[in-house]
């Protein structure tokens, strides 16, 4: 990659617009898989050895744990992908508005909807960054793995601008600072666009400017490790059992290694306005 990090934009609105049309209407496509349809041996070795981490059905899982009664309030899903965490939200008694750049998105969550019973929810095609909603119009902004692929400025002064004084936004996201899952995407770059990399605590802290409080807790330091029982193994099930193993006890283990948190693969941010 000829440009860095710092060089670059998140702003590539274009470029996110067009790799998640065309990753969503692959048929192939699943929900657990890493970067869609796996097209030559090299990338089946790659998605093969990945560290084992949380997914987008466990990612959502714990942060909808983390809001708590959501039962009546008006709630953003902020760039819903293929609706895993609108549908969570929904059947938790929430009043919904999923959005996201991508229509083939957008018409994946609307699908997923479709046998709920509930008519609390709206799905629409609108950039993050420059929604058309009103002023102070959510409860809760919330979104798995959204952020990182957001120009920090203005994210967060548009989620501060759609939520009501008082209100909460609380996502979960890359951390960037873990040697194990850089080393990973440094390999692997053609499962992502350029106008995304995971986020660093001064990138938490510019978009926290936009909040009167910032909260965060790191996690998934310990399940990284499972990349290399799958080095040793070439197994599947053993790479998958041990970060299961290592996820249980990681809570047990910062107790004594707290330090060793900023190397986390994942962390679950909370904004209150």
């Amino acid at each position: 990659m000829k440009n860095t990090e710092q060089q670059m934009s998140r702003d590539n609105v274009e470029e996110e617009l067009k790799y998640y049309d065309k990753l969503y209407s692959d048929e192939s496509y699943s929900d657990k898989q890493i970067g869609g349809k796996k097209k030559n041996w090299f990338n089946r070795l790659l998605a093969d050895m990945a560290p084992t981490i949380p997914n987008v059905w466990e990612c959502s899982d714990r942060l909808v744990s983390e809001l708590g009664d959501i039962g009546g309030k008006k709630v953003c899903d902020l760039g819903c992908g293929t609706g895993v965490l609108t549908e969570k939200l929904v059947k938790r008694g929430a009043d919904v508005h999923a959005i996201d750049i991508s229509s083939e998105a957008v018409k994946k969550t609307k699908e997923r909807l479709e046998k709920l019973p509930s008519s609390k929810v709206l799905v629409s095609r609108m950039n993050a960054c420059a929604t058309s909603f009103d002023n102070d119009t959510f409860d809760i902004v919330t979104g798995t793995y959204i952020l990182h692929h957001m120009d920090i400025t203005k994210s967060g002064k548009e989620i501060s601008r759609i939520l009501k004084p008082g209100g909460r936004a609380v996502f979960t996201e890359p951390l960037a600072h873990n040697p194990i899952s850089n080393l990973w995407r440094k390999l692997s770059p053609q499962i992502r666009t350029q106008n995304e990399w995971p986020l660093r605590y001064k990138e938490v802290r510019e978009i926290g400017k936009n909040f009167s409080l910032t909260k965060y807790d790191e996690f998934d330091f310990l399940p990284l490790f499972s990349a290399i029982v799958y080095l040793v193994t070439f197994n599947q099930n053993a790479k998958a059992r041990s970060a299961e193993y290592l996820a249980r006890i990681e809570p047990s283990f910062f107790k004594v290694f707290a330090p060793l948190k900023r190397f986390s693969g994942e962390i679950l941010i909370e904004f209150i306005k």
